[in-house]
């Protein structure tokens, strides 16, 4: 009788198990395609984005070439994340956490809380994901946490201009990810006059007509047939310039960030509303250092000017990223996103403007 008991159990467990298994397998089949991002008015997609994670996490010694895309600002699926919200953890909502956690939230009696109807019981504004965790490195930067909106500040300084442009191209901005798109025209949009192109656009007429910095920008698309390598093709772009005009004072892989909650990357500042900008910079980058006297140069400029226009301090690091994001190549490249998806373009648009003075206060200021 023992015995059999036992077998019943082991019967049951793998009963058990094997449910388990093919729910779990339906949930990841589901969220794989409900997680496509089909690019706007076109067939073209990021399929690959979910095999690159799973060969990632099954064969963790694959990861040094294959690149997670988790690990990109601009990813938006995760296998972390599926594998949580299996398991009811929800990371954009921590009020649901909570609940799990602390028997007091759960009560069904405490009618004055609830995620439509906030009270002051509950935790105003509080707004827990990824971003959150990985960007803060520990420092906190009190002009960042101060209301510039009612204030006035200077945007052009006529003493940077140049009279006569340089006849050798002194700024290349090009887009690795060169469909990123804001707001209503979706996460990806083919239309330059609707994606970060247009961002990239708005800074370079600024830079050429205000200051006399002349800008190549190259609106090359480096992500629609395979995302996972976008950064190997728009390297060869890059490459094609610096074999034509050498180096160059500053070379711009111009994107947008992710962040979906507004208020994280929005600011206003003479009145109007902006999106926020940050620098993503590779450590292991032979040429960091070097990169970073320009990026730490633009954000002084800003903070000293503008205040509350950056993204937290301003700077995320990886080690590695994806090639280096193509760092390696000059000392005077580096990654900046300005606004994100959570931002309409005009907002995106209008922080190029604060950027070009960073920009002209580094090339033609008094060194």
């Amino acid at each position: 009788m023992g015995e059999k008991n036992i077998n019943n159990s082991i019967n049951t467990f793998i009963l058990v198990l094997g449910i388990s298994v093919m729910i779990f397998s339906i949930y990841i089949s589901t969220n794989l395609f409900n997680e496509q991002k089909i690019l706007q008015g076109t067939n073209v997609g990021k399929g690959n984005m979910f095999y690159t994670q799973v060969l990632n996490y099954t064969m963790p010694v694959v990861k040094v070439t294959s690149f997670d895309e988790e690990d990109m600002a601009e990813s938006t699926f995760s296998v972390k994340s599926a594998v949580l919200n299996y398991m009811g953890i929800n990371l954009s909502n921590p009020y649901e956490i909570l609940k799990k956690e602390i028997a007091y939230f759960n009560s069904d009696n405490n009618d004055t809380i609830n995620n439509d109807n906030k009270s002051s019981k509950d935790i105003t504004g509080y707004n827990l994901n990824d971003k959150d965790i990985t960007k803060d490195n520990g420092t906190t930067d009190s002009v960042n946490n101060t209301n510039s909106s009612s204030q006035t500040f200077q945007v052009y300084n006529p003493k940077l201009k140049k009279n006569n442009a340089d006849t050798k191209p002194e700024i290349l901005i090009y887009h690795s990810h060169t469909t990123e798109s804001y707001g209503v025209y979706g996460p990806d949009n083919m239309d330059p006059t609707k994606n970060v192109c247009a961002v990239g656009d708005e800074i370079a007429k600024t830079l050429s007509n205000d200051y006399g910095i002349s800008v190549i920008h190259d609106t090359t698309i480096h992500n629609a047939t395979d995302y996972n390598g976008s950064y190997k093709r728009s390297r060869q772009t890059l490459n094609k310039y610096l074999a034509k005009y050498g180096d160059f004072k500053m070379i711009i892989d111009l994107h947008r960030d992710s962040d979906p909650n507004k208020n994280n990357v929005t600011t206003t500042i003479n009145g109007e509303s902006l999106g926020k900008f940050m620098f993503v910079m590779t450590r292991k980058n032979p040429h960091f250092d070097k990169n970073m006297i320009i990026v730490n140069s633009l954000l002084n400029t800003s903070k000293k000017y503008f205040p509350q226009l950056t993204i937290g301090n301003g700077v995320y690091y990886y080690d590695y990223g994806m090639n280096f994001f193509n760092q390696d190549e000059s000392n005077n490249a580096f990654l900046l996103e300005v606004g994100s998806i959570s931002n309409t373009l005009d907002e995106s648009k209008g922080t190029a403007k604060y950027i070009a003075r960073a920009i002209a206060e580094y090339i033609n200021g008094e060194k």
